[in-house]
């Protein structure tokens, strides 16, 4: 087998000096003082460095296959408002952050519920990535959720109490991957889901339409 793609080092090749938690709020940021194993055999000076610790989440795209429509949230996203030659409002698949205790695949269920009065058929897990591994511990669990569009209600949907605005669209695929194409769907996860989609819709088809 080949060692390609191996990682050369792993958590014991990591030297915590010090750190310290400089503010928690909903989320936590830590501020880190550290060494690294060089490639070179040996190990780096200390440095500084800031991870943003916002835990786990877990996201899905939500399609049938038999139908051949996608469901999409458009709400709103603050951290877009540094750019303003885009709009704020994001078009995004169904997702959320995971609560002690519950299994990712409890996750999807309850927030296509919250998010897009759905319910899910079937779900099949896609990917788990780092999201930005520079300066943010997060990981996300992507997973495919096989829905029945024509018990949906596209409309307006969210929780109250968490100041949700949430927007359900069912999209035709190939509107949403010429959407991918021309930068209406600009978010990594839904960009994700899309490329996947784009390389495994036949075989859901033939699965669930034969």
């Amino acid at each position: 087998m080949s060692k390609k793609l191996t990682p050369t080092f792993h958590q014991d090749a990591v030297e915590i000096i010090e750190q310290n938690t400089v503010f928690q709020g909903f989320f936590r940021f830590d501020k880190l003082r550290l060494k690294t194993r060089r490639f070179d055999g040996g190990w780096s000076e200390a440095m500084s460095r800031e991870v943003f610790v916002r835990g786990n989440a877990v996201g899905a795209l939500l399609y049938d296959p038999v139908v051949d429509k996608l469901l999409m949230l458009e709400q709103f996203r603050p951290g877009c408002i540094y750019d303003a030659s885009q709009s704020p409002w994001q078009f995004e698949l169904v997702a959320g952050m995971t609560e002690p205790g519950e299994s990712n695949e409890n996750v999807v269920h309850r927030e296509a519920e919250e998010e897009a009065g759905c319910k899910v058929l079937h779900l099949e897990h896609l990917y788990k990535y780092w999201v930005s591994p520079g300066g943010m511990d997060e990981q996300i669990d992507l997973f495919l959720g096989i829905i029945n569009s024509r018990e949906i209600q596209e409309g307006i949907y969210g929780l109250e109490e968490e100041n949700e605005d949430i927007r359900v669209e069912l999209v035709d695929t190939d509107e949403a991957f010429k959407g991918l194409e021309d930068g209406r769907i600009n978010n990594a996860m839904a960009i994700i889901g899309l490329q996947w989609l784009q390389l495994n819709r036949q075989r859901l088809q033939q699965k669930y339409c034969a």
